[in-house]
């Protein structure tokens, strides 16, 4: 799929799927000692995931620019 065929829609959601994903692999192994208290994390994954969100329209942005 080239940059062309991919709304921008499409790059913000790839990039808030992509952080949230990378967010959980690296924090998986420190949450799991701490049982139903990792659930305070699940409001910084959301934050992780928008600033993927915006990144990814961002970066469609600028390759589109070129």
């Amino acid at each position: 799929m080239s940059m062309s065929n991919i709304s921008r829609r499409q790059a913000q959601y790839a990039g808030y799927i992509l952080f949230v994903l990378a967010f959980v692999v690296v924090g998986l192994p420190l949450m799991v000692p701490l049982g139903f208290k990792m659930l305070i994390l699940v409001p910084v994954a959301f934050s992780i995931g928008m600033l993927g969100f915006w990144l990814g329209g961002f970066i469609h942005k600028k390759l589109q620019d070129k």
